[in-house]
């Protein structure tokens, strides 16, 4: 039988143990991902199981969306606002509806103000009853005029609002020539 020194009896021990201890966090970092794999998954209909970092990511975008849409309605939790109502003219006289290039509606609109009500500063453009939308609202971020979003309800009052990226002269009611959004077109006339 042959006898290891002792240097060579400490180096094998020590790439034992290094070897156990490799397989011991190759081990646990396996078990971390399998559980985070199994119980970390969000199922839905449309994309089977997504991962949940994804679907977090996901949620944070629609939160900040949400967050923007309340800024530009003026709907945010937690800020009282006075219940006083106040116009502001514009030199709007006439808007017409398009979809797909078909005139839905033409309406008046001499005289109808901006109003500021509560926390929100919109301009209300309503259509009557023979068109899916009974109104369009346009949100601003003051009563100046400058618009961040649109609001459409539907004839059985199902509201539905977005965010308006609007570029230069377009973004101010004062200004605004046209505007696309929900599949539709807005245009402006003075």
């Amino acid at each position: 039988m042959r006898k290891n020194n002792p240097n060579q009896t400490q180096e094998l021990l020590f790439k034992k143990n290094q070897k156990s201890g490799l397989k011991t966090i190759l081990l646990t970092f396996a078990l971390i991902n399998s559980f985070g794999l199994f119980f970390c998954k969000e199922e839905t209909k449309e994309s089977g199981l997504i991962p949940l970092s994804l679907a977090s990511i996901i949620m944070a975008k629609e939160s900040e969306e949400q967050d923007r849409i309340n800024q530009c309605t003026g709907n945010i939790p937690g800020i009282a606002c006075t219940t006083v109502t106040n116009q502001y003219p514009t030199d709007l006289r006439q808007v017409e509806l398009y979809d797909s290039g078909n005139r839905f509606s033409q309406v008046e609109v001499t005289g109808v103000p901006i109003i500021k009500a509560d926390c929100t500063t919109y301009y209300q453009i309503n259509w009557g009853n023979n068109i899916p939308y009974s109104s369009t609202r346009l949100y601003l971020k003051t009563t100046d005029g400058e618009i961040c979003g649109i609001g459409w309800e539907t004839q059985e009052g199902k509201r539905t609002t977005k965010l308006l990226e609007l570029a230069g002269s377009e973004k101010e009611l004062k200004s605004v020539t046209e505007i696309n959004a929900n599949g539709m077109t807005l245009k402006f006339y003075r």
